[in-house]
């Protein structure tokens, strides 16, 4: 599925990383483009309406060439319960390809920390266990279909509205609707917009388990705010737990007991 396994796991569950995506987690990122496009200094933030209310935070902080010589930006994302990131339960530092976007072969580099912990960066052999598997959803909404409606899978099925004025939480923008169907049912809903940086996401819900992100502000004058560590620190890693940081170890006596070879 999508990136930001650990990203979304920590965050809204409170969970350690590992490599099955949240519920939460993998909603979150599905609407993202197929190619990143922000301008540095563009931010957005989203309200999270579901088991409990939360905030997200996106910033475009930065951009340079990545590892492979192709043309990346630096984005924070920082996840809270109170709309300003005042005291954010978790931050994240990601280098993304631009023409790869938010996905699992996007992402070259990330770092990452929760509460008062600082920073660290996840070693580069440690990112394809916390990242996940590369996107082949192919129900992922991408530049919209020339027809109003599109198969998207065995059952699966794409329908697509006329852009109109939408209602946000940020005021109201011009939004092209699009629903992902299973049959007859609504599966989600996604409103995109020009109008609103990074994601170009107004709003998403799902309707069956009342889920819902809506735009709440934005703005194009973001600046760095996450304190990098010093060179040569340690890195996260994935073996032995030991490497990672007191936030993330297993509580004592979580290690799984030995499985009995019964005859």
């Amino acid at each position: 599925m999508n990136a930001l396994v650990c990203a979304l796991s920590l965050a809204l569950l409170g969970a350690t990383p590992t490599a099955e995506l949240p519920r939460e987690g993998r909603m979150l990122f599905e609407a993202a483009p197929d190619r990143l496009d922000a301008r540095v200094g563009e931010w957005v933030t989203y309200q999270l309406e579901g088991s409990q209310q939360a905030f997200m935070r996106m910033a475009a902080v930065g951009e340079e060439k990545d590892a492979q010589g192709r043309d990346a930006v630096w984005l924070e994302l920082e996840f809270g319960q109170h709309p300003a990131m005042k005291a954010p339960m978790a931050q994240f530092l990601m280098l993304v390809t631009r023409d790869v976007g938010l996905r699992t072969e996007g992402i070259s580099r990330l770092f990452l920390t929760q509460g008062f912990e600082r920073m660290q960066e996840v070693d580069q052999k440690a990112l394809p266990a916390l990242l996940g598997p590369p996107d082949k959803d192919s129900a992922r909404p991408g530049p919209a279909p020339s027809s109003a409606r599109i198969a998207a899978g065995p059952d699966m099925s794409v329908q697509r509205g006329k852009p109109a004025r939408v209602m946000t939480l940020a005021g109201t923008v011009t939004a092209e609707p699009l629903e992902v169907l299973h049959k007859r049912t609504v599966l989600k809903r996604y409103w995109i917009s020009r109008e609103i940086p990074i994601l170009r996401l107004a709003k998403m819900e799902f309707p069956g388990i009342r889920y819902s992100m809506e735009v709440r502000d934005h703005g194009v004058d973001a600046k760095q705010r996450m304190v990098l560590p010093v060179p040569g620190a340690k890195k996260i890693t994935l073996e032995p737990a030991s490497n990672l940081p007191d936030w993330m170890q297993p509580p004592p006596g979580s290690e799984p007991e030995p499985e009995e070879n019964n005859p």
